[in-house]
């Protein structure tokens, strides 16, 4: 389960619920916790206060691997 679906079953709401009182549509809710859409910063901020969280709690991966840098030195560098 994801983080933003986390967040949404945690505070005990509905889609139809969450996505009202973020104001915008359940669709846009729907797809953003399955990770079909990633909705723009100014939705993601809106979510995130809505959730009580930062939008780096919610929308950002704790852990960096490999396939997350793109620089060779500092790829081998960061997974040593």
């Amino acid at each position: 389960m994801n983080k933003l679906l986390e967040a949404r079953k945690a505070k005990r709401e509905s889609q139809a619920q969450a996505a009202n009182a973020i104001g915008i549509a359940q669709s846009m809710l729907a797809m953003m916790e399955t990770g079909d859409r990633n909705g723009s910063d100014k939705t993601k901020r809106k979510v995130a206060e809505h959730y009580g969280k930062s939008v780096g709690e919610l929308f950002f991966s704790e852990t960096i691997t490999s396939g997350d840098i793109h620089i060779p030195a500092q790829r081998e560098e960061a997974v040593k």
